[in-house]
């Protein structure tokens, strides 16, 4: 049975995570605030209610002391036993939600979508023409590793597929073709993106002046995170603003990074991805730049408020991670990152519509009422 991400989301925005660990077992208790509680004895043997929380807003559960957590389903998975598809169902029955009707043409469609998606990334990777990367500073190790590639033009690719069994039609409605009937690609660097192991898009970035816009998405409405699938669950990771700035950053050796393709992309739907994978600490480093400060800063927003403890790294005016990095190397570049944690970030910025005098009347009735105290 295949259950798309929209069913899923809907189905863990209806679950009550306390409901879910009582009917198992768990112990659990309601609080007054953000969290309600819950004995961890199921992951480390706790006896109290001091390190389970489950936060109110997502209905994750985490234990402090291990770090273990996740939504509902990685419950039923992890600690109870359940596979993918039982755990779905148990939670759909438990809610009262519809299981999703089995549709034969819609599945053959996303099977027959996927396939030409899958071939399409080999056969640009396997152009072996890497130079536009490798010109920015990407190393070929993690070129590999990305499955980047290069895209000729013309109909080189629909001339592939189709010796593939697909026909015209078919990838036009994939939009691998334009209206001419030519790849939609043409003298681009390609990067796939991959999701829990398929390709969902393909990022084109122009290396050619006047070749069209500079960079060009397969769709460009999907939902994801550059690299998604390497993210290390629960360990920090550092959120770019572009697939080169992420890419380069780990030529150099800063790993578990990701990016969303744009300065103001980010949203609660990639913060959920991120929690997906139990990332509770990020670190964002956009360009140095208006929009890229407004990005920073809005990314940093959706992250704390994700319960995602945040640093922001504030980059030179115009300049840019890959930049940085391949002039002037990694230690300068690790020396002007210095992240600052998001709350402060917040306060400066708040405090900036105020003026001294004010700021400073403020902070003298603090005072006042602290010495009172």
């Amino acid at each position: 049975m295949h259950f798309s991400r929209e069913y899923i989301d809907e189905l863990l925005s209806r679950v009550n995570m306390m409901e879910v660990m009582s009917r198992h077992g768990v112990q659990v208790k309601a609080g007054s605030g953000n969290n309600n509680y819950f004995i961890a004895d199921f992951c480390c043997g706790k006896k109290d209610f001091d390190n389970g929380r489950i936060r109110k807003s997502t209905q994750n559960y985490k234990c402090r002391a291990c770090r273990n957590g996740g939504n509902a389903i990685h419950f039923l998975r992890n600690v109870v036993g359940m596979s993918f598809i039982d755990a779905v169902k148990d939670l759909a029955t438990m809610v009262g939600m519809d299981l999703p009707e089995e549709d034969g043409k819609e599945r053959e469609y996303q099977k027959r979508r996927e396939l030409a998606l899958k071939l399409t990334a080999d056969f640009y990777h396997k152009q072996n023409n890497f130079d536009y990367f490798l010109s920015r500073g990407i190393s070929l190790d993690v070129l590999k590793k990305y499955k980047a590639g290069y895209a000729p033009g013309g109909r080189v690719l629909r001339d592939y597929l189709e010796s593939q069994g697909f026909t015209k039609q078919e990838l036009t409605e994939f939009k691998l073709l334009n209206q001419k009937g030519l790849d939609k690609f043409f003298y681009r660097a390609i990067i796939p993106i991959f999701m829990n192991g398929k390709v969902v898009d393909l990022y084109g970035r122009q290396v050619r002046e006047g070749n069209g816009v500079k960079h060009l998405y397969l769709y460009g409405d999907v939902t994801f995170l550059g690299g998604y699938d390497f993210i290390e669950p629960g360990k920090m990771v550092t959120i770019y603003e572009s697939y080169i700035d992420q890419l380069v950053a780990e030529s150099y050796g800063i790993s578990n990074g990701t990016n969303v393709g744009g300065a103001s992309k980010f949203s609660s739907d990639h913060a959920k991805l991120l929690k997906k994978k139990a990332i509770d600490k990020g670190l964002v480093i956009f360009d140095g730049d208006n929009p890229g400060r407004k990005g920073a800063y809005e990314t940093g927003k959706i992250l704390n408020e994700s319960n995602i403890e945040t640093w922001i790294g504030d980059l030179p005016d115009g300049q840019d991670p890959a930049e940085i990095l391949n002039q002037e190397g990694l230690e300068s570049f690790r020396n002007k990152v210095a992240g600052r944690p998001f709350r402060k970030v917040q306060m400066h910025r708040d405090l900036s519509q105020y003026s001294v005098d004010e700021i400073e009347e403020y902070l003298a009735e603090k005072k006042l009422k602290l010495e009172g105290s």
